[in-house]
């Protein structure tokens, strides 16, 4: 269970997700959706949206049993849905950027497919 709080420090972090540290590491490099904020002391900061982006990763990959490409893809087409249904309707997300996500998905499916030979 998530505390009732709006931001985290990264220590709080593997109690709450039980996902360790260097794992919360290397997971900022590989999905955008985690995006902590530095604080003036050089603390890392997470939003409650960062805690849940991990919650969701972790599930992908050690319940779903997804590689990191596809949890990638399935992380930005969540994105791209909630995006459309809080905004009512696709067409009102920015072209631009929905043209770079959907470039992106393609590119990595392109790369899981090449990679299992399909």
């Amino acid at each position: 269970m998530i505390p009732n709080k709006s931001s985290f420090k990264f220590q709080e972090l593997t109690p709450i997700t039980g996902v360790k540290p260097y794992v919360i590491r290397y997971w900022e490099t590989e999905f955008s959706e985690i995006s902590p904020i530095t604080s003036d002391s050089g603390q890392k900061i997470y939003a409650r949206k960062d805690l849940e982006a991990i919650l969701k990763i972790k599930k992908l990959l050690f319940e779903d049993k997804m590689t990191i490409p596809e949890a990638r893809i399935k992380m930005s087409s969540t994105e791209l849905e909630e995006g459309a249904s809080i905004r009512g309707e696709f067409s009102s997300v920015d072209s631009n950027q929905a043209r770079v996500k959907i470039e992106d998905i393609l590119n990595q499916i392109k790369e899981i497919r090449s990679k299992r030979n399909w």
